[in-house]
């Protein structure tokens, strides 16, 4: 299998199990945190967590996304959230490997762990020395109480952001399936879903025959969050030959990757 269909593959059935079981089955896999982390920015831990905590770590590492970078994170407070690999707790150098590893089909970024001993970062194999050089300077998280662990990961997102050490180069294409495509009267109605580690993206639609082009419309980046199907409705112009067509889509995210095109055979009703 190619690198493009093995991760096509990968994240349609990360989204099917996630869409089909719920957020809350993740802990039941091998590795929680590599099934949560696909569709989320934040792995918090098996303990709960103060409430208004969790609030303010998601809102941090949204702030870096708003200001157009990417970062994930993990916050460890045992080994029970470490599924089968109870063996990284307290080695958070290590498991930011692995897990980087684990979520390279559909990240490749800054990816945060925050353990009781500490703080790991991995961006795909490539240099963090910017990261670091934050992170060695932050004090260890205050306790091992889950509260105290993700108020630390909130810290060390906001100074690697205010460093402007979260910077990192997008290199992986958007996923893309297209669900189906139907044209009622002159109304087309494209159902699709759309994923890009960035959490956002632009579309392209295109209705063709053979190698002729009838048909392309552009949908502004937005958000590409993949949790459910997006569906795009659009006026066709009269007169086109539809008899045989398809409908495709492609992603295109901020950084210039586009995925492959996703097509479905258009029907016409």
């Amino acid at each position: 299998m190619g690198r493009v269909a093995g991760r096509a593959a990968i994240v349609a059935a990360v989204l099917l199990a996630a869409c089909a079981a719920g957020a809350g089955s993740a802990r039941a896999d091998g590795d929680p945190a590599s099934d949560t982390l696909v569709l989320n920015n934040v792995f918090l831990p098996y303990e709960a967590s103060a409430k208004s905590a969790d609030a303010s770590l998601q809102k941090q590492v949204q702030a870096a996304y708003t200001a157009g970078y990417r970062v994930k994170v993990a916050v460890i407070a045992t080994n029970i959230d470490l599924g089968a690999i109870p063996s990284l707790f307290n080695k958070p150098a290590q498991y930011a490997k692995f897990l980087g590893q684990e979520l390279s089909g559909y990240y490749i970024g800054p990816l945060l762990i925050v353990m009781p001993a500490g703080y790991g970062i991995y961006d795909g194999g490539r240099c963090t020395q910017a990261e670091d050089a934050v992170l060695t300077g932050l004090a260890k998280p205050s306790s091992a109480k889950p509260t105290d662990l993700v108020t630390a990961a909130t810290t060390a997102v906001g100074r690697m952001l205010g460093a402007g050490a979260l910077k990192s180069a997008d290199i992986l294409k958007p996923f893309v399936e297209t669900l189906a495509g139907t044209v009622r009267g002159r109304t087309l109605s494209v159902q699709y879903y759309l994923f890009d580690d960035s959490g956002r993206a632009a579309v392209t639609v295109t209705v063709s025959r053979a190698a002729q082009s009838l048909y392309s419309a552009q949908i502004p980046i937005h958000a590409a969050g993949a949790d459910k199907p997006e569906l795009q409705r659009l006026a066709l112009p009269s007169g086109l030959a539809l008899k045989g067509a398809r409908v495709c889509v492609v992603g295109t995210d901020a950084a210039g990757n586009r995925s492959p095109p996703s097509c479905k055979r258009l029907a016409v009703r």
